[in-house]
């Protein structure tokens, strides 16, 4: 039941991080609002640490390090597919892409075993996934080789993130997940960087929006450092399968700001994988 609620939860305040991210990015460059979101979220989690705990544990801090530099590759994929699309089909192409692969880690590698109901379960989250993330938009063209294989690279590398999180000891804190952020900002930081002295194509325009974007952004990582507290606690209450194939309902928290905020309507389809994503996580709450 514990391991259900703060999976879910991790996948809501992800899907908040996307929706103040997404709108940041309307207005600055999105790699920018990714750094500098990355680095109040890594402030965010350094001033959280007398409270969670971060010991300088070795095994924890390697898996850091893979999954920031993975984070990096990660969010270029995302922002690589997205730009190409359709949205329509890539982003929730992505999302269960991120579902599966730590799913099949799970039960490959960990030997983690479900009763037939609870594997009827996560079959029916999987496709709640895929359901939710469906951005409806008269851009009903098939993706390209290109975009397919970005939006692929971009969802494992999710997955991927979250198993090397899962790696870390049970008594490491949040070592791993600062470790992570601080990574994935020097990376992307880095890029940025080396990206304005070959194109020289940053201004001050870039940077002249108001307070209330710079409280987006900073909000955006906030609640992604959040989560990923979230899902590290989810993980040391039950299993990697259900935990991540959870997380991968992040768009159900993008699509509930977007109706409360924006008033934008909800799809019939992903009305229909909501609905499907919460009698399935009951299921799997009753304990299957």
């Amino acid at each position: 039941m514990i391991t259900v609620l703060l999976g879910f939860a991790t996948s809501l305040v992800y899907g908040f991080a996307d929706f103040f991210g997404a709108l940041s990015s309307k207005k600055i460059k999105p790699l920018f609002v990714t750094l500098i979101s990355g680095l109040s979220g890594l402030v965010f989690l350094l001033l959280m640490s007398p409270v969670f705990g971060m010991p300088a544990n070795p095994t924890a801090i390697f898996w850091g390090v893979l999954a920031g530099l993975g984070s990096a590759v990660a969010i270029t994929a995302l922002y690589a597919s997205l730009a190409i699309g359709p949205i329509s089909i890539l982003s929730p192409l992505g999302a269960v892409m991120s579902a599966l692969v730590p799913m099949l880690f799970g039960v490959i590698f960990k030997g983690e075993q479900f009763t037939a109901a609870g594997w009827l379960a996560l079959l029916g989250i999987v496709i709640a996934v895929g359901l939710v993330g469906f951005v409806p938009a008269d851009d009903i063209r098939l993706p390209s080789a290109k975009g397919l294989l970005l939006g692929v690279t971009a969802g494992s590398f999710i997955g991927l993130i979250l198993i090397f999180i899962n790696q870390a000891p049970t008594d490491s804190g949040v070592t791993s997940v600062v470790v992570m952020r601080a990574v994935s900002a020097t990376t992307i930081g880095t890029f940025v960087f080396i990206s304005f002295l070959i194109r020289k194509n940053l201004s001050r325009s870039d940077f002249s929006v108001g307070p209330r974007i710079w409280l987006m952004i900073a909000l955006t990582g906030i609640l992604d450092s959040s989560a990923n507290v979230f899902f590290l606690f989810a993980m040391r209450f039950g299993s990697l399968t259900v935990v991540s194939v959870l997380t991968a309902l992040y768009p159900l928290g993008t699509l509930i700001l977007a109706r409360v905020v924006l008033k934008e309507k909800i799809a019939k389809v992903q009305l229909a994988g909501v609905l499907l994503a919460l009698s399935c996580s009951a299921l799997l709450a009753s304990g299957v």
